[in-house]
């Protein structure tokens, strides 16, 4: 049986450590380009920090945000609130813009 190579462990070791941070880079990407697109779309009527202006639901109560699974606040986003006042983004912001709101918005729960 042939000795484990340290270089080629310490290669594979820095390959999984980066494969494990992709997916956190990439959401706190996603989120910093959402927090501009949100700032210009949705504080209005949700506020600055998500707490919602009057009867909208408070973005930023994280068990309010456990409830809602992703599909469903995309859903949302897309189509709009149907009845709720709040507007389909479907034809003005673009999937991966939509994407990138729901990052940001998770953020604000946290």
């Amino acid at each position: 049986m042939q000795a484990p190579n340290p270089l080629r462990r310490r290669v594979l070791a820095a390959a999984i450590l980066l494969l494990m941070a992709w997916p956190t880079a990439a959401a706190a990407a996603e989120a910093t380009a959402g927090k501009a697109l949100y700032e210009k779309h949705c504080s209005a009527c949700h506020g600055k920090t998500g707490k919602g202006i009057g009867t909208l639901p408070n973005l930023s109560d994280a068990r309010y945000m456990a409830g809602r699974t992703d599909a469903q606040l995309l859903e949302k986003i897309t189509r709009g609130g149907q009845g709720s006042g709040m507007p389909a983004w479907e034809k003005i912001l673009s999937e991966p813009q939509r994407h990138d709101l729901l990052a940001y918005i998770r953020t604000l729960a946290k």
